[in-house]
């Protein structure tokens, strides 16, 4: 029932034209970045379909080179970046998308799960919501502990099965016209760890991806979204040039190469969902749910 009536709003939505408004008006000066986690094939060819018809793709360096000169107009209208957080093993399936659409896009790969048999941390709590916020909220060595405790999991544990890419599939995306960014070691909350397993994340994460790729990593994105200025000191002082967030927003010139916002896509969305979400009203309707929700 949730699911049909969210289809029926989407569907209502961009019949009403407001979507294309927001895409051909509003943003049409600036730079939308959409992002994904681990979207099947056949959904996100239909999103690349609907971006390629009403979006212009553009490359990660492109929009640094923008912000650099302080201006989008250098830029094709209504640029877009896709991006996909956590490196899982199911995006080599999307490689051929990229290379048939032209796809410049960004994968923040969470590095210690590379080549490896190991498992993200956040997966083993798919069916614990209430969980999964708590200890979003806990520090990152108590975190750890519960996980341990309560999951049997650890970090460096091996399990059947990888979940991540591996080296060779990341060159492959590469190869594609695509660029890998880093999404921390282990995936912590940078906001709720030790300055000393903080600036380790950063800085080991970029060290493990460009010994893997033979290349520069000078991307990064936030874990969940988290951050302070304590977190963005550990990011620059890793080398990186440029941090995402989970914020919503577009980038102009005005926008801090290291507080970039995005638009996230749910990976089992269709179309017409994807063009409510990436033109940001899916967002605002969020925001203002959250705000008439509070006492």
């Amino acid at each position: 029932m949730r699911e049909a009536m969210t289809r029926l709003i989407c569907c209502l939505l961009n019949r009403s034209g407001l979507p294309w408004l927001i895409r051909e008006v509003y943003a049409r000066r600036k730079v939308t970045i959409v992002n994904y986690h681990n979207p099947k094939y056949d959904v996100f060819e239909e999103h690349a379909k609907f971006y390629v018809r009403n979006y212009s793709f553009v490359s990660i360096d492109m929009v640094v080179a923008a912000l650099k000169e302080g201006t989008i107009s250098k830029l094709p209208p209504k640029p877009l970046l896709v991006t996909f957080d956590d490196g899982y093993a199911g995006n080599a399936h999307l490689i051929d998308i990229f290379k048939r659409y032209r796809i410049p896009a960004v994968i923040y790969a969470v590095a210690g799960v590379v080549n490896t048999q190991r498992h993200f941390w956040f997966d083993k709590l798919l069916h614990h919501g209430q969980a999964m916020q708590t200890l979003k909220r806990i520090e990152d060595s108590k975190r750890r502990i519960r996980m341990e405790l309560d999951y049997n999991h650890w970090d460096e544990k091996k399990y059947d099965n990888p979940v991540a890419l591996s080296s060779v599939e990341l060159n492959a995306f590469l190869d594609s016209g695509g660029l890998v960014g880093s999404h921390t070691i282990f995936h912590p909350l940078l906001d709720r760890c030790q300055e000393e397993v903080g600036v380790y994340e950063c800085r080991k994460s970029k060290d493990i991806l460009e010994a893997l790729l033979v290349r520069p990593v000078v991307h990064f994105a936030l874990p969940n979204g988290n951050v302070n200025e304590r977190v963005l000191d550990w990011v620059r002082r890793a080398g990186y040039c440029t941090c995402r967030t989970t914020s919503p927003g577009w980038v102009t010139p005005k926008t801090s190469p290291f507080l970039l916002p995005v638009f996230g896509i749910a990976d089992t969305a269709d179309s017409g969902k994807a063009a409510v979400q990436a033109c940001g009203l899916w967002s605002l309707f969020k925001i203002l749910r959250n705000w008439f929700k509070t006492p």
